[in-house]
């Protein structure tokens, strides 16, 4: 994904969140939007980028219950991104 991308997924979220019709957000989807919400900041380009953009999108294809150690890689590697 590019950061324009990550912005969106953080914006759905927010949106997400905000509506009281939804179930409330696990904190699955917390953690995967604060990810996107580094990676929409970052410069959308080298190694720290690409590895957490991998590990995020492999999280999400990922049954509940297994994406929790990605996601948390994927967020070390996010935060690393956006510096």
């Amino acid at each position: 994904m590019t950061p324009t991308q990550h912005a969106t997924a953080v914006d759905t979220f927010i949106t997400r969140n905000g509506n009281n019709a939804f179930t409330p957000p696990l904190d699955d989807e917390w953690l995967a939007a604060e990810i996107h919400a580094h990676l929409s900041q970052a410069a959308g380009t080298g190694t720290d980028y690409t590895t957490a953009d991998e590990l995020l999108a492999a999280a999400e294809a990922a049954p509940a219950g297994l994406r929790r150690p990605r996601l948390r890689l994927a967020l070390l590697h996010a935060i690393r991104a956006d510096r």
